[in-house]
């Protein structure tokens, strides 16, 4: 039985986070590939509701103030010899250079992220994730790093992956829906 579109929902493991402003320097060296993240906070904005008592009303009446934009938060696995995160943190605290950077957030639907056609006959592909149609892309505008720790606590009882942590501020961000 066919599932209907409407109901069917994105789920939140198929995702990518990729750099697309070219013009500025890149934060990665070259012939690596962009950071993979075990977790991804999606972009956020929350519009202030602002009272206003007018006259005689008995009541205030609301209208909707500043908006404002919350925080991104990537995690990922420490990984030796990077450290492409400090070294963009350390160019906003000195203020050494261009730190601003516009990225994307894609999110991938079941139906599309794992069906690229094999060439022997349109089977389906289901070990590779096609990265040409995420369900929606998130336009993050004018980003940049405001908190990054550099490693997980140090703990010589602990058998765990350490996870290094990134927050991102932003100016704005735009959604668009491929389906």
């Amino acid at each position: 039985m066919a599932r209907p579109v409407a109901t069917d929902f994105i789920h939140s493991m198929r995702f990518q986070v990729v750099t697309i402003d070219g013009s500025r320097p890149s934060l990665r060296p070259e012939g690596r590939p962009e950071a993979g993240f075990t977790t991804v906070s999606t972009p956020e904005a929350t519009v202030e509701a602002v009272e206003y008592r007018e006259g005689t009303f008995l009541y205030t009446r609301k209208y909707p103030g500043v908006a404002t934009m919350g925080d991104i938060t990537c995690n990922r696995g420490v990984a030796r010899r990077d450290t492409t995160f400090w070294n963009w943190l350390r160019i906003v605290i000195e203020g050494s250079g261009e730190y601003r950077q516009d990225f994307d957030i894609r999110h991938f639907h079941r139906d599309t992220a794992l069906s690229r056609a094999d060439s022997d006959g349109g089977n389906p592909n289901l070990t590779q994730i096609n990265i040409d149609d995420p369900a929606r892309v998130y336009h993050v505008k004018e980003g940049f790093p405001i908190r990054h720790k550099v490693a997980g606590d140090l703990d010589a009882t602990a058998s765990e992956v350490s996870i290094m942590e990134i927050d991102f501020s932003f100016e704005h961000f735009e959604i668009e829906d491929r389906s």
